[in-house]
């Protein structure tokens, strides 16, 4: 190879790792936020008397499935919080909708 190809393929190599480090970093950031929503989220659903959880919380603490969660929330039983592609449900919501159900 010539001496401008081996250039050529060091300065994408030198973009790749770039880009790779950049959306990493932008990946963290973004994580970070989310992290921080919820925790934000917990903090004023415990100061209006409500619990959130995740899905999986949810799923594990009423012994259903995720999917089974996820169903009710398509068919209207159960309103989700969501954001950032992340679901939440308050205990609340769900109880009342056990005690219906029952």
């Amino acid at each position: 190879m010539n001496e401008i190809s081996l250039c050529i393929i060091k300065n994408k190599n030198r973009d790749m790792e770039f880009f790779k480090d950049f959306f990493k970093k932008i990946e963290d950031l973004i994580e970070d936020k989310l992290n921080q929503f919820e925790s934000k989220l917990a903090e004023i659903c415990k100061s209006e008397g409500k619990e959130i959880m995740t899905r999986n919380e949810a799923a594990e603490y009423f012994g259903v499935s995720p999917g089974t969660l996820n169903n009710w929330s398509k068919s209207g039983v159960l309103v989700p919080i969501t954001f950032g592609g992340r679901v939440y449900y308050t205990r609340e919501e769900i109880l009342s909708k056990l005690k219906l159900a029952s």
